[in-house]
């Protein structure tokens, strides 16, 4: 049953809509916030790995993330972004294929609200993560959230596959500058020079 307003009393949006779970909260606030190309829009794979990379630097587990197929997803956060479709706080503004999603008026509205209620660490941190992930590929995302987070990784249907193009995806996230060649050379099990003398000529 849809929230419904009386008369000319305009009431909490995350009343009304009852937002009452760090899942709801995170999702409307991760979709308020700008990446690197000045984009609020996320699909369903950046909503769950930008959230749960904001988890892991907060370490906290207030939202249950399971460790199968894609690794590092929670039903919760699927759940509650297809309950605020319904509820008319966010919208699907790619295809039908190739969904993206983006807040509503009301979902503004509601991420206003919330961000006055979070310290401006945890408003921080949740940036950050989006910054890190939200431009990269779907390839470049699992990769670097399995690297991040290996627990993610020992169910999931797509780590082997994308292991085999460790070289070519370490490259693209040290040219990006989400990782720095210590770590590029340690995800390769080489040595920072060899790594450096890998990349691409002109980089």
């Amino acid at each position: 049953m849809f929230p419904v307003r009386y008369g000319l009393e305009m009431m909490s949006v995350i009343l009304d809509y009852g937002i009452d779970s760090e899942a709801k909260a995170l999702l409307l606030l991760a979709l308020s916030m700008r990446d690197r190309n000045n984009q609020r829009e996320m699909d369903k794979v950046h909503i769950q790995k930008t959230i749960k990379y904001f988890e892991h630097m907060q370490q906290d587990n207030s939202i249950d993330f399971s460790n199968f197929l894609h690794g590092g997803v929670s039903y919760e956060l699927q759940e509650t972004l297809e309950t605020f479709e319904e509820y008319g706080l966010v919208e699907n503004v790619g295809s039908s294929r190739y969904p993206k999603y983006a807040l509503t008026e009301e979902g503004e509205k509601g991420a206003e609200e919330l961000t006055k209620k979070r310290s401006e660490e945890e408003l921080r941190r949740l940036k950050f993560a989006k910054l890190q992930l939200n431009d990269l590929n779907f390839d470049e995302t699992l990769f670097f959230m399995y690297m991040l987070l290996p627990a993610t990784r020992e169910n999931s249907i797509q780590f082997e596959r994308l292991n085999k193009k460790r070289k070519i995806l370490v490259q693209k996230l040290f040219l990006k500058g989400r990782i720095n060649s210590d770590i590029a050379s340690e995800w390769l099990g080489i040595d920072k020079q060899t790594f450096l003398d890998s990349l691409p000529k002109g980089c």
